[in-house]
């Protein structure tokens, strides 16, 4: 084989190539060092952070939420632990094989799980997604002893409120649930973790803020799987919310729900002088664990589409007319205006003619010739006719506003309703035209527009009871630091009180014939009558629909039409310790139904939460209420009667 030369021409181009080549050669290495130089260099920080985020973890800790207590220090809201299952898909070599084995551990369907992770996950690396929730302290033990075969997935633990009383303090406590966005979006840094559950009712939801801790965290070491090899610096600890002790007392509350099983309505008990409420029962109720973990759609259609309605609390927002229990609110206009006094009379036929209109007494043989106290004791509606259109409407409603009606009362409940006390006024704006004469006479006997809630109704008693002293209600009776260090306590809290511009000759009056009312043989409330104390009370029947389309109506076993039954009382007479309402919804008579429930309350009261030392004698008392209350008052209430001798307000 011959070669030949190359030529000159050839051996020049060929040169060319090689430099071309040498050179390409040349710029990619120089951009590969350079490459090398920027990583290590430049961005040398940043990429060692991100290859510490193969092991090194920030795990924040959320604060446990308050505990809420009744009075005595018995557990009403905690926090229990929840074991969840989560897992990082960066710390997963085989996400497929970590999921069926998770799968074939917990008995969850793998398509569930793989659903579950690919759905969520988060374009933020390492960030956790969760799996399972709540899986028992069992189950978690289980997956960590299999953390060979999980690699990526971990056990995390979280607290979650748990109701130990349920059904029986839901509507004062509340309940829980998840935060929405855009509530998220407004918490501090420091309290994004513990704020994700908020408060949706109860105090759960009005004392939210103050329930809330602050968030924690550590930093941690992981290994290849993900599981923690060792805290690294020192952790942030959480602090945990505030604990809360109610004014209520469980076991009376636990009483009163036993006696309204089968009925539906309210059992309110307070302490007059201090406002403080002792026990809501409002029925039909419901268990808020329902809501901790979100409630499943079947279970919120139940609770809220029925007409029972049981998240709504009675108590503050349910609206009833007042009936006879309104008539010591006339007698006190009337007293308080001068138009009457303890023994002026009117006369009662049984039935009261306004135009062509009859009204009827409750008693159609009439009572005769009767004064206030009589008509306190024995309820007689022509009494109150009569009364009532002396002192007009608008008046009526002057004193209404006085006793705190027509205005929430400001108890620490969230859409507490404010009733309606009508006037002239009222009734040309809402419903465009005048105002009879036959509608003052529906008022004067608490029908009619006049509308209250419960608890207004039972704190205008406990005005009564303290002689003219309106008391703000509360139900926060003290506030302590996880460390024990009592920030609040009931006898420190902002409280209004006012004194009612009323004669105390005129509120003893008053007070005579609710205790005649329960101690007469003629009384309206004789089956509230005690043999260990004295109570004095009233007896309401709260008409649902007239009596005469009732009594028109075909089907004579509608419950739905019947008037609600309601008794307000307190005792004892001379130094009142405690109140209670009784509203049964549909029971007919409050003499008949709700009066010997709410002995029964102060009686259980008296004999277990408050025992009594010297129990009143039935009949001492009896015969110092006919004689007047100044002297037992000035003993009983010697603060109160010297601000009203004074003319000033209560401190």
């Amino acid at each position: 084989m011959k070669f030949s030369l190359l030529s000159i021409e050839e051996i020049q181009s060929f040169r060319a190539r090689l430099v071309v080549i040498g050179g390409v050669i040349g710029l990619v290495m120089a951009t590969l060092l350079f490459r090398i130089w920027f990583l290590q260099i430049v961005d040398g920080a940043y990429y060692e952070e991100v290859a510490k985020g193969n092991r090194i973890r920030v795990i924040p800790q959320e604060a446990p939420r308050g505990i809420i207590y009744d009075r005595r220090g018995t557990i009403l809201a905690y926090n229990r632990p929840a074991f969840n299952v989560q897992i990082i898909p960066e710390d997963t070599p085989d996400l497929v094989a970590s999921l069926q084995n998770l799968s074939r551990l917990t008995g969850q369907p793998y398509a569930e799980l793989h659903h579950i992770a690919q759905e969520n996950r988060s374009r933020f690396k390492f960030k956790p997604v969760l799996l399972l929730e709540d899986i028992g302290r069992k189950m978690a033990d289980l997956i960590d002893t299999y953390q060979e075969d999980l690699p990526g997935i971990s056990v995390s633990v979280e607290s979650k409120r748990l109701y130990p009383n349920a059904f029986i303090t839901s509507h004062v406590v509340g309940y829980v649930g998840a935060i929405d966005k855009s509530q998220l979006k407004k918490l501090p840094l420091n309290r994004v973790r513990s704020g994700r559950i908020v408060g949706r009712a109860g105090i759960e939801l009005v004392q939210n803020t103050m329930l809330i801790g602050l968030d924690g965290g550590r930093q941690i070491e992981v290994d290849h799987v993900g599981r923690e090899l060792r805290v690294m610096g020192d952790p942030v600890n959480p602090i945990p919310g505030i604990d809360i002790y109610l004014t209520i007392d469980l076991r009376l509350q636990q009483f009163v729900k036993s006696l309204m099983i089968g009925k539906t309505g309210v059992v309110l008990v307070s302490r007059p002088r201090t406002g403080e409420i002792l026990a809501i029962s409002s029925i039909p109720d419901f268990d808020p664990n329902l809501f901790v973990g979100g409630i499943e759609e079947e279970a919120w259609q139940t609770i809220t589409e029925g007409e029972t309605k049981p998240l709504v609390n009675k108590a503050t927002q349910g609206i009833y007319p007042p009936g006879s229990t309104f008539k010591m609110l006339v007698a006190a206009a009337g007293l308080g205006l001068g138009i009457i006094d303890r023994d002026t009379l009117y006369n009662c036929p049984g039935y009261f003619r306004l135009g062509r209109d009859i009204r009827y007494c409750w008693n159609r043989g009439g009572h005769g010739d009767i004064n206030l106290v009589e008509a306190l004791a024995q309820s007689c509606n022509v009494y109150f006719y009569q009364l009532g259109l002396e002192i007009g409407v608008d008046r009526l409603r002057e004193y209404a506003l006085m006793f705190g009606f027509g205005n929430p009362t400001g108890v620490e409940l969230e859409s507490e309703k404010a009733g309606n006390v009508p006037s002239k006024a009222w009734k040309k704006r809402v419903i465009g035209e005048r105002w009879y004469d036959g509608e003052t006479i529906h008022v004067a006997i608490g029908q009619g527009y006049l509308t209250v809630t419960p608890i207004q109704l039972l704190n205008y008693v406990n005005t009564l009871a303290n002689r003219g002293v309106w008391v703000q209600p509360t139900l926060i009776h003290r506030v302590i630091t996880p460390e024990g260090v009592v920030l609040v306590s009931g006898d420190q809290l902002p409280r209004r009180t006012r004194l009612l511009p009323i004669p105390l000759e005129g509120l003893e009056t008053i007070v005579e014939g609710m205790t005649l009312a329960v101690n007469e043989k003629r009384g309206t409330a004789k089956r509230a009558r005690s043999e260990r104390f004295i109570i004095a009370g009233k007896t309401g029947t709260s008409q649902v629909v007239g009596r005469r389309t009732r009594n028109r109506n075909e089907d004579k076993e509608d419950k739905s039409l019947l008037p609600h039954s309601i008794f307000v009382a307190f005792a004892p007479v001379a130094n009142p310790q405690v109140s209670v309402l009784v509203l049964v919804e549909h029971g007919r008579s409050g003499g008949q139904v709700a009066a010997p429930m709410a002995k029964r309350v102060m009686e259980y009261y008296f004999a277990e939460i408050e025992p009594v030392q010297n129990p009143d004698q039935p009949e001492t008392a009896l015969e110092g209420s006919r004689l007047g209350f100044r002297d037992v008052l000035s003993a009983a209430f010697p603060p109160l009667v010297q601000v009203a001798a004074a003319g000033g307000v209560a401190p």
